[in-house]
């Protein structure tokens, strides 16, 4: 499956827009893109907007929670936005909601 997204610098954020499914065959292109952004920052937020995904699995959920460890070891702040209530579901039942959103759990 083929794997598209965005980049879009906005100040001293940069948003990853991804489309489609992350799922374990699209999520090697979805860690190469989220690598290369921490390893050449010059920014300090970076948010993955995911309004365009329209499927989620472990595998993507993986490759979000390594992002966000590389990330914050080069002091930039990583989170999740712009998501559906599948991937909110996903983020409550794997306990993340706070870790990739930044945000409280929410209580279902």
């Amino acid at each position: 499956m083929e794997f598209d997204c965005t980049i879009e610098r906005r100040d001293d954020r940069v948003v990853i827009v991804p489309e489609g499914d992350i799922d374990a065959d699209t999520a090697a292109a979805l860690r190469q893109v989220l690598r290369q952004a921490v390893e050449t920052a010059d920014f300090t937020h970076l948010d993955v907007n995911l309004h365009r995904v329209s499927f989620l699995d472990s595998t993507g959920l993986g490759v979000f929670v390594a992002a966000r460890r590389a990330a914050e070891a080069r002091g930039i702040t990583f989170r999740l936005t712009d998501f559906g209530p599948m991937v909110r579901m996903l983020l409550q039942v794997t306990n993340l909601e706070e870790t990739l959103t930044g945000e409280p759990a929410s209580k279902a």
